[in-house]
């Protein structure tokens, strides 16, 4: 018998051996553990898979880009990967689908690196939602505790890791890769219905949606640190266009909304009394706040033709922006003032005085042919009574323990300065 469970765990043994291997030598989320080879793992086509936790976490300290740019898909596919034309250079680390619970361990871990200069971070009512805390792959990426190895022995034992791996070689050897989600010649009418099919979903979203004021707590105890010790932390709230936008408005979350810029204006005003900038990147202290929402010019843009291949201009769907826009507000940033009536310095002036006028631009854009329809597609929806359940998720001692000792492991003030003067 015992000869038997010998032979059991020797063959259990070798099975997870060559799992971890085979894991390890594809390397699908370029984490450096296996080689690159032609026709086979060269092309890491499913490194932005699972929303790039594995990726992000792992490139951090890895770059050399002195700011960090996170925030959700909206980051991911609103910015260019890397912008060389920024002060120290600018490195996209948005995480599709995050939250404030998993962009506050990414602050903290990006706080370690004492070069780094400036933190800016996408905001939005969604990644204060008080649902689900972090997706499935941020317990095994570097974001769930900072430690660099330990996560990349996560990965490696991960099945999730292993179906990826398998996807990766078969697209290296085939010569295929899975398709982008944004493009830049679409099929016949394909982003066209994108924009139709978005309205009602956001609408639902909206009804039963609440935000959470721990979450905020839960960032703004890192942003806090990080401004503490001398980064600039530089926030802006997502532009949307219209089609999307409508809907936190006709979902009855006006007030809502206008809560929330006032609360953030509240939270980066707090950060401006911790310090001052060690290497400041915009105009402005050590928190500043833009606003980029609320019916501005680029999102009442004319939506795209039924029959349309070409992207449209601005947005690849009503969610999300181009990085020609992101480009766009990064300007704005630098410039330190609205450049063609675009951007809101939250941070120099009372976000109540502007809401008279973002309900203008509102009103502006139902009168038009575009907010006509969508006026029509929203209305049946807005007879409806309920709206479906909304489960809250709260944080648990355990989990502000371990953000605590992220944020304890922030590089200083003074390794800042003496990191600046190199």
């Amino acid at each position: 018998m015992q000869r038997y469970t010998r032979l059991f765990l020797i063959m259990l043994g070798s099975a997870l051996a060559l799992f971890v291997a085979f894991n390890a030598f594809v390397d699908p989320y370029d984490t450096g553990t296996g080689p690159r080879i032609a026709g086979l793992t060269a092309e890491k086509t499913r490194v932005h898979e699972d929303g790039r936790r594995v990726q992000v976490g792992h490139q951090i300290g890895q770059v050399e880009a002195g700011t960090l740019i996170t925030g959700s898909s909206r980051t991911v596919d609103g910015f260019p990967m890397e912008v060389e034309d920024w002060p120290g250079g600018l490195w996209n680390a948005g995480i599709r689908g995050s939250n404030a619970f998993e962009l506050a361990h990414l602050a903290a871990i990006a706080g370690r690196e004492a070069n780094l200069r400036c933190f800016i971070v996408g905001l939005d009512m969604a990644e204060f939602a008080s649902g689900e805390k972090y997706k499935p792959a941020f317990p095994i990426s570097r974001l769930a505790d900072g430690r660099r190895w330990v996560a990349t022995a996560r990965v490696t034992l991960s099945p999730n890791t292993f179906a990826r791996a398998v996807q990766t070689v078969q697209e290296n050897v085939t010569g295929t890769a899975p398709q982008p989600p944004f493009r830049d010649v679409y099929q016949p009418g394909e982003q066209y219905r994108r924009f139709m099919n978005t309205p009602l979903p956001t609408l639902s979203y909206y009804r039963a949606m609440r935000v959470s004021p721990e979450r905020m707590d839960f960032l703004f105890s890192t942003l806090e640190a990080l401004a503490r010790e001398g980064v600039q932390v530089i926030g802006h709230i997502h532009p949307v266009h219209a089609w999307n936008e409508e809907a936190i408005f006709a979902a009855g979350r006006t007030q809502a909304y206008f809560d929330f810029r006032a609360e953030m204006a509240a939270r980066f005003a707090a950060l401006e009394q911790v310090g001052e900038p060690v290497n400041a990147c915009v105009p402005g202290g050590v928190a500043v706040l833009w606003d980029f929402s609320g019916y501005q010019p680029p999102s009442t843009t004319p939506l795209p033709a039924p029959d349309q291949t070409i992207s449209h201009d601005v947005y690849h769907e009503p969610a999300h922006y181009l990085p020609a826009l992101g480009l766009n507000m990064l300007a704005v940033m630098q410039a330190g003032e609205p450049i063609d009536g675009f951007g809101i310095n939250l941070s120099q002036s009372d976000p109540r005085n502007s809401e008279a006028a973002i309900l203008e631009r509102r009103e502006a854009y139902r009168s038009t042919p575009d907010g006509e329809s969508l006026h029509a597609m929203l209305a049946p929806a807005l007879t409806e009574t309920g709206s479906r359940g909304w489960q809250s998720v709260g944080i648990s001692h355990a989990e502000w323990r371990s953000l605590i000792a992220l944020n304890g492991a922030i590089a200083s003030r003074e390794e800042r300065l003496a990191a600046s003067t190199n």
